[in-house]
């Protein structure tokens, strides 16, 4: 009976902790960013007020989560993120959370979002206040926006796969996180996230919550020198050996059970490279 329960509360706290990201942040877009806009005038300032109250806000909301048993997380090498500086965050993405927990975690966090957000009635408020990234640029436009928003010191969360992985099949990592961080000549943060059972997944519905409760873990790896792949002859040949490296080390990272927070292996593959 107990088990029962316990499942029936996290389906509603699911559904409750999905709709309260919309809520929250329609009433945040009303009430504080307003606010900070009027008195920021500066936009730099504005932006970063803008990501230090949604880095507030979203500690809260992972506290909640814990407090009221929807899920355990657990973060793992976090002290690696305090000063944090103009680098490209790399995570792998199996869950709806995972945003949430880098945002959390991560200072001055900029992210590539969806061009509908800028239309949006309340949401476009926050993206633009925060300095988000449209996705509908033409590609040399998002190069060149990514780059000054690196050299501004913000740190640029990518999710290499483009989308959430498919519960079971292999992650497919797309070329243009690396495109940017070879341009930009950025430093790569690598982060690895898991959950155990399976919640939040693609192709998969909120509702139906596994039998007992999911574990988030939030491991913070190595931070990787991006001048160790500009010594390729060009920037094409760099940003595959890039992609190449963090595909195994995901792989590798995932299938290991070994604990640690993963910050042995990218050492010993850039050796071996």
């Amino acid at each position: 009976m107990a088990e029962r329960l316990d499942k029936l509360w996290r389906g509603i706290g699911t559904g409750l902790f999905l709709a309260l990201i919309g809520v929250v942040g329609s009433l945040l877009a009303l009430t504080l960013f307003p606010l900070l806009c009027l008195v920021s005038p500066d936009r730099v300032v504005r932006q970063r007020r803008f990501q230090y109250a949604l880095k507030l806000s979203f500690r809260l909301y992972c506290l909640g989560i814990r407090l009221l048993g929807m899920a355990d997380i657990t973060l793992s090498g976090t002290e690696k993120l305090k000063d944090l500086r103009g680098v490209i965050v790399v995570a792998n993405h199996p869950s709806l959370l995972d945003v949430v927990l880098i945002m959390a975690a991560i200072p001055r966090a900029q992210c590539i979002v969806k061009a509908a957000l800028w239309r949006h009635p309340f949401f476009r408020f926050t993206v633009r206040g925060a300095g988000y990234i449209r996705n509908d640029l033409e590609p040399e436009a998002l190069l060149a926006v990514c780059k000054e928003t690196l050299a501004a010191g913000n740190n640029l969360i990518v999710f290499p796969e483009g989308t959430r992985t498919t519960l079971g099949q292999p992650m497919k990592l797309q070329r243009g996180f690396a495109n940017i961080a070879t341009l930009a000549e950025a430093d790569i943060q690598l982060i690895t996230i898991t959950c155990d059972p399976p919640a939040l997944h693609k192709n998969g519905t909120w509702w139906k919550v596994p039998a007992r409760r999911p574990r988030f873990v939030m491991a913070v790896g190595e931070r990787l020198d991006i001048q160790h792949f500009l010594r390729y002859r060009s920037r094409p040949l760099a940003a595959r050996r890039l992609v190449a490296f963090i595909d195994e080390y995901f792989t590798e990272k995932l299938t290991d059970v070994r604990p640690g927070d993963g910050s042995e292996t990218p050492h010993r593959i850039l050796v071996e490279a």
